[in-house]
């Protein structure tokens, strides 16, 4: 597909999200469920996929070492959270999953060292946790996955310093991790990949003591480049996630010192600019995730110490709204809701499906209460399918090969 071509498509939803938004939603019954834990108190959903996988880590039981989980399944019907297990240590936390269940994270090795993993298959039916490896130092990170299998994150390089990377190919046969560079620090890392490749994350600029969102484009070792964000006036910033559109999220110091999440579009050095999404009342908001249609989801101060989970629909200073979706889940579902109390929203897919954590309490006690991961239905708060038609035409047309066929 044409560079420029996807650019044109990509300004044409700008332009109409406003409208899109303005359509009445679908009437949706803003469905959550508790998706429990591995026997302990606590669990984190940090990405589900359109097939309502969730993947995160609990603790199990007895409150030990935190093990990365895949969910797999109707919860409440048959849904069964799966133990991924370790590399060999005693911790693991998965952080991605795609659309065909391959499951990324970290995990604790025998040698003692966190490494980079790729889960592949079907947990207690053959699947296998695969260590990613190093650059040659002792610890890597495993951050996300796209649909190709491609997995970013970060990896020690020897002398104490991370590097990104990207992985691609079959570990153990033939798969490579690529060093990504950095904006002129020592240090860099990797928490969001599109299925063309391109990667963001952080990385330390020229100086080495501020640290700024990136955009990686292209191929590692031949024409790749690393381009520099900026901030929302302030010191710093973090990238967290991309579209396929190379949108980008994640949040950034402001110039009064407060952290706002922020939306970027446009092609770095030719147009591209940062949008600061504001808060839902307090001075820190956090962006982590976004979908093709440009809809985000994070978490956001509402006062001082209390965090609610967000999503983000419309142009940032063109209407665009944060909501609350702790409060929105009150009103529509208030009898479940009541249990509830959002706290992040980690990930969201294209028909509204979120994940993240947030605290449970039905009023009964047991092991239903505490720190809980959720899969939240909030389809209400996406267009009807019939006003994206926009949204699917640039789905379509942007289809292209699998990187590197």
């Amino acid at each position: 597909m044409n560079t420029d071509k996807l650019r044109f498509i990509a300004s044409i939803l700008a332009t109409c999200t406003t409208i899109l938004t303005s359509n009445p939603a679908r009437s949706a019954p803003g469905d959550i469920f508790n998706l429990g834990t591995l026997g302990g108190s606590v669990s984190h959903g940090d990405s589900v996929n359109t097939n309502g996988q969730v993947a995160g880590y609990s603790l199990p039981t007895g409150d030990g070492f935190r093990h990365a989980f895949l969910y797999s399944g109707v919860p409440g019907s048959g849904g069964n959270m799966f133990d991924l297990g370790t590399l060999g240590g005693n911790s693991s936390s998965a952080v991605a999953v795609n659309e065909a269940g391959q499951v990324v994270g970290t995990s604790n090795s025998s040698s003692g060292f966190q490494h980079a993993f790729i889960y592949n298959g079907v947990p207690g039916n053959g699947g296998t946790m695969f260590d990613l490896g190093t650059f040659g130092g002792f610890e890597s990170f495993g951050g996300v996955i796209n649909r190709y299998g491609q997995v970013a994150g970060f990896a020690e390089i020897p002398g104490n310093n991370f590097h990104a990377f990207r992985y691609t190919g079959i570990p153990g046969n033939g798969g490579t991790m690529s060093d990504l560079g950095t904006l002129g620090g020592n240090l860099s890392s990797a928490s969001g990949i599109n299925d063309d490749g391109q990667v963001v994350g952080t990385s330390l600029i020229t100086g080495g003591l501020r640290q700024h969102a990136f955009l990686y484009s292209g191929t590692p070792g031949s024409g790749g480049h690393m381009d520099d964000l900026g901030t929302l006036g302030g010191p710093q910033s973090i990238s967290r996630a991309i579209n396929q559109f190379a949108q980008v999220v994640g949040e950034s110091d402001t110039a009064d010192g407060g952290r706002h999440a922020f939306l970027y579009s446009g092609v770095p050095g030719k147009g591209g600019a940062m949008f600061d999404l504001g808060t839902l009342g307090g001075e820190f908001s956090y962006g982590y995730s976004n979908d093709e249609a440009g809809h985000i989801v994070g978490s956001s101060y509402i006062d001082a110490g209390i965090a609610h989970a967000f999503f983000y629909t419309g142009i940032p200073g063109q209407g665009g709204q944060m909501f609350d979706l702790d409060s929105w889940l009150d009103a529509v579902n208030p009898a479940v809701g009541a249990n509830w109390t959002l706290t992040t929203a980690y990930s969201l897919t294209n028909t509204g499906l979120i994940t993240g954590y947030g605290t449970y309490n039905d009023g009964a006690g047991g092991l239903t209460d505490g720190v809980r991961a959720f899969l939240l239905d909030a389809s209400s708060l996406i267009p009807e399918p019939g006003a994206i038609g926009f949204v699917g035409l640039a789905a379509i047309v942007s289809r292209r090969r699998r990187p590197g066929s």
